[in-house]
């Protein structure tokens, strides 16, 4: 691969410095021949990069006073382009969560560049690498196994460097909490799922969770949470965790088979589930088993998908708005392009009652 020419360098060089505090806002830059006898080039190569310093929105030139640092809007032309990365795109709640930004993105002319990364943290730094050489004018992301820190915090941090705004979705990376994100609030929903299963009369309760990603660990969390409250326990052989690998036909594996055993002998009386696809997943082999539900099992997921209302019996589960959710992080993302600050959101989970969880008969 060819060398980076020279003013792409000096002007990664100086984008650094700025975003580790070099240089501050309101600070004047080095002057053109300061910063031509630094890096030992042509005064032209000085002009050009330090004119895409300029159109970061990193520096403003200022005739015959100097260059000065200041983080404002980047100087786009024409469109707004967004880009957006999810873990998955095209099943589950994904869709209506994009269906959300792209409605918010296309009212105000803007548009979104959507990709999956499949919860793969190379596939997510290639896409995170081609949208920085587009680039994009913002960043949606929903990070890859976000139960502990990335390895593409580097690239991430490119994005400060060019004053290209990031809004976390879902999730966010352990030490970036900085960054704007507009998420669940998973650990309540945790004790919600457990509170509701307990004031039904269940107490010998079941945990299904996927701890790799922010999501599960905060729901699991809460769920441990609210049930020591109430002075009960969760035995380990209660309490199934699973990763990202483990996630297709999960209820076919070991760790599956030994809590279907657990459920279906009678040693809990209900499961939590960490979404709706594997609390109808469980459910299934559980009535194959000749699992009364209800009656001998009460199940309760996590998202309202479509597809929980058609169950038989009909899942009770946890609402996520996820139109609401993805309008929120577009309108959000926006306002950040536009040079605006945005504090993180926490969104509620809402309980929707259906048969597979009735009042546990004393």
């Amino acid at each position: 691969m060819a060398e980076q020419p020279k003013y792409l360098q000096v002007a990664d060089t100086l984008r650094q410095e700025i975003a580790e505090g070099i240089f501050r806002d309101g600070q004047t830059l080095m002057t053109e021949e300061e910063l031509r006898m630094r890096f030992d080039v042509s005064r032209q190569t000085i002009r050009q990069a330090i004119s895409l310093l300029e159109a970061d929105g990193l520096v403003d030139r200022r005739r015959g006073s100097g260059t000065y640092v200041r983080h404002g809007p980047r100087r786009r032309q024409g469109i707004i382009h967004v880009g957006v990365i999810t873990t998955f795109i095209t099943d589950y709640i994904f869709p209506s969560i994009a269906q959300g930004m792209e409605s918010v993105l296309n009212q105000n002319g803007a548009v979104m560049s959507l990709s999956a990364m499949y919860n793969d943290v190379k596939t997510e730094r290639n896409i995170l690498e081609r949208m920085l050489e587009e680039p994009v004018d913002g960043l949606i992301i929903e990070g890859s196994r976000t139960a502990k820190e990335t390895p593409n915090r580097d690239v991430l941090d490119r994005f400060a460097q060019r004053n290209i705004p990031v809004l976390f979705v879902n999730g966010y990376y352990p030490g970036m909490e900085h960054i704007p994100h507009v998420v669940m609030d998973d650990y309540r929903g945790g004790r919600m799922a457990a509170r509701a299963a307990i004031e039904k009369g269940y107490t010998r309760l079941a945990g299904l969770f996927k701890t790799d990603d922010l999501q599960g660990t905060e729901r699991l969390n809460g769920f441990l949470d609210e049930i020591h409250a109430h002075n009960l326990e969760v035995p380990e052989k209660r309490l199934l965790c699973f990763s990202t690998e483990e996630r297709n036909n999960l209820a076919d594996s070991p760790k599956g088979k030994a809590l279907l055993e657990v459920l279906s002998g009678g040693e809990a009386d209900c499961l939590v589930s960490y979404n709706d696809i594997f609390a109808a997943q469980f459910m299934a082999k559980l009535q194959e088993m000749g699992v009364k539900i209800p009656g001998q099992l009460g199940i309760i997921g996590f998202d309202n998908a479509t597809f929980s209302a058609m169950l038989q019996p009909a899942l009770t589960t946890l609402g996520h708005p996820k139109d609401e959710l993805g309008a929120l992080a577009a309108r959000k993302i926006l306002r950040m392009i536009a040079g605006e600050r945005e504090e993180s959101t926490r969104m509620d989970w809402v309980l929707i009652e259906r048969d597979s969880l009735p009042e546990r008969k004393k």
